[in-house]
Order: structure tokens, then sequence, then C-alpha cells
């Protein structure tokens, strides 16, 4: 198998965690990818900088500030440390935010270890069922709103997916997830675990079932997961499934 050098494993993991949950309107800019999804969640509502490009920097981020203004969306970038050290600057400059919610994205190989799908996790390959989006937009607080945007990313999915539950009695599901493979990696999203059921080891079954569909199934060498860098139980269940490899950190700044 050929092997990949680590700028290599980080544009792949970078395009499985923007495939794997896709804006609903896209638009391509030198080198960055701003992404429209009427304002739901920042991952799909950003500029994400993908490689330098040639045109001037203060030129971009006009042009990025006009099209999220006339969506009525702030302008906001998701800027990785893989990007421009002097964008950060730029935009402090122009009264952006201070960064906020700095992210760590997190790489396991599937190559090594022995990830299994337990009896009790059921899987929907494609889309989900309407209790896991239910469930979910619940366990989140979402409004039906979101719930209805959320559909709809979920509907653009253009990769393999695979959502995972795990039931817990009368139609309950006490834990979720889901992942999407994109060129031999799967990007995990949309973990939750309802309180009551908290501390059972749920969620890591759910992430287990995910990884072990990805590689038998879809033939996935590896695996990553974007998770808060301040989230230390979240960090922690990770990297006690292998997530042990961060590739980069990301943060947002948000338009003042």
């Amino acid at each position: 198998m050929a092997a990949f050098s680590k700028t290599d494993v980080t544009a792949r993991v970078q395009e499985a965690c923007l495939n794997g949950w896709p804006a609903l309107r896209e638009v391509a800019l030198d080198g960055w990818l701003l992404r429209f999804s009427q304002g739901y969640t920042r991952r799909v509502n950003s500029v994400n900088i993908l490689a330098p490009g040639e045109r001037p920097l203060d030129e971009k981020i006009r042009y990025c500030e006009a099209l999220y203004a006339d969506q009525g969306l702030p302008t906001i970038f998701c800027v990785p440390t893989t990007g421009l050290i002097q964008l950060d600057q730029i935009l402090d400059q122009r009264g952006y935010a201070p960064p906020e919610d700095e992210t760590r994205v997190l790489h396991v190989s599937l190559e090594q270890g022995e990830p299994v799908r337990s009896e009790d996790v059921a899987l929907d390959e494609g889309r989900p069922s309407e209790d896991w989006l239910q469930t979910l937009t619940d366990l989140q607080g979402r409004r039906e709103r979101e719930r209805r945007i959320h559909r709809q990313i979920l509907d653009a999915l253009a990769v393999p997916a695979v959502f995972a539950s795990v039931p817990v009695g009368a139609g309950r599901l006490g834990a979720m997830a889901f992942g999407a493979v994109h060129d031999g990696i799967v990007c995990v999203n949309s973990v939750a675990t309802d309180p009551e059921f908290r501390r059972r080891g749920l969620a890591q079954k759910t992430i287990a079932a995910i990884l072990a569909w990805a590689r038998d199934v879809r033939g996935a060498t590896g695996a990553c997961v974007p998770v808060a860098a301040d989230n230390a139980p979240a960090v922690a269940l990770y990297q006690g499934l292998g997530f042990r490899d961060e590739i980069f950190r990301y943060h947002y700044r948000r338009a003042g």
C-alpha cells in the first residue's frame, strides 16, 4: 500500500471533514471555499482556507464579506493551523472578534487495532431514520427549523455514510453518531448521548461500529474527528478509541 506523508494525510483529512459535513451551497475563491447553509453551524457557514491562493488577502476578505452580507449572514473565517499566519493579523486589523472555539482534528489508523461492531448498535446506511434525526435534534436542543436544515445537509451527502445508534427500548436511542467516508478516511460527526445513559460506554460502542463499518464495508484505512480542544471528556473518549494523532487545529474568527 502506498505510504502517505503528513502533508498528504492533512489534505485528505481536511477533505474528509468538508465532504462529511457538506454545505448546501459553496463558492470557490482562489484557494478558499465559502460555505453557506442558512446559518446552521459555523462549519458550513464559514470561509475555509484550503490553499494560499494568489490574489491579495484584503481583496479576497472584502469579497467574502460582501457575499455573506448578501445572504444575511455574518462573515466567519475557519482558520486552520495549516493556513495563512498573516490572515489572523489582517482579521485583527479589520475588527474581527478574537478567535473562538479552538478545535482539534484527531486521526486514527484503521490498519492498527480492531474496532468491532457490537450487536446492540443499529446501522442505517445512506440516510438516517427520522428517529435518529429527531433524537439528535432533541439532545442538541435544536428547533424545528434547524432540524429541517440538518436534514437538508445530510441529504446533500455525496459520499458513503452510515448512521449509528444504540436503541434503549420503546423507540428511544441512548447514543448516536454518523460517519462519512472520503478517499479512505471516515469522518465521525454528530456524536451524542442521552444524559440518562452516560457512562455506560454507549458512545464508544457507537463510534467503534462506525469505524468497523468504514473499514470492513468501505475499505477505509483511517478515521478523523473534530473535537473542541477544551472538551476534555470528549477528547478522552476519542483518544480511548485510538484517536491520538492530532492532524491540525482550527479556530473561528467572526466579523465584529
